[in-house]
């Protein structure tokens, strides 16, 4: 056994709480092992002295003699520690309160933006034709001045469904 093991049983065997077979077996290791009779001795001194410093302290000395009764230190009347309690209480609810509030925001300042006197003339199609012709996206800008888009052609969408077009596309894919 080891001695983790042997102190246990040690300080079993002197609160009393081993039967007579455990008793019996431990007596009989500790005979044959003097290391371990060592160990399980010092369990034994120190439980007993524990044990008796225990008694000291918690006998009475002198049964008849009465105990004083202790008043205690401060004592606190109730009413100044209600009224204390209840500023506190009351503190505490407005500091919520007011914590709740929301500060309404603040309203920005309107801006008004002020022509200046040199300002430009306005061009007009002319302009911008001697200004951008030649160019790509200056003849894409004009042709879409000149030509406005209009309404297109109008399909009548309540004969198209999904599936047609699904198997319309896979038509054109595959002869990709």
């Amino acid at each position: 056994m080891n001695r983790e093991i042997i102190e246990r049983l040690a300080i079993d065997s002197a609160a009393g709480e081993l039967n007579e077979d455990a008793e019996t077996l431990l007596q009989f290791y500790l005979d044959e092992h003097p290391k371990a009779t060592q160990w399980a001795g010092d369990v034994r001194q120190m439980y007993n002295q524990t044990e008796t410093a225990i008694q000291a302290k918690t006998a009475y000395t002198n049964v008849g003699q009465v105990v004083p009764k202790i008043s205690p230190v401060l004592r606190l009347r109730w009413q100044p520690a209600a009224r204390w309690a209840a500023a506190i209480v009351f503190g505490l609810f407005i500091g919520f309160t007011a914590g709740r509030w929301e500060i309404p925001p603040r309203t920005p300042k309107t801006l008004i933006q002020v022509s200046s006197p040199t300002s430009k003339p306005v061009e007009n199609v002319s302009d911008l034709k001697e200004r951008y012709a030649g160019t790509f996206w200056g003849d894409k800008m004009l042709a879409m001045l000149e030509h406005p888009p209009s309404r297109g052609n109008i399909a009548d969408l309540r004969d198209t469904r999904s599936w047609d077009a699904y198997k319309q596309y896979r038509k054109e894919k595959n002869h990709e």
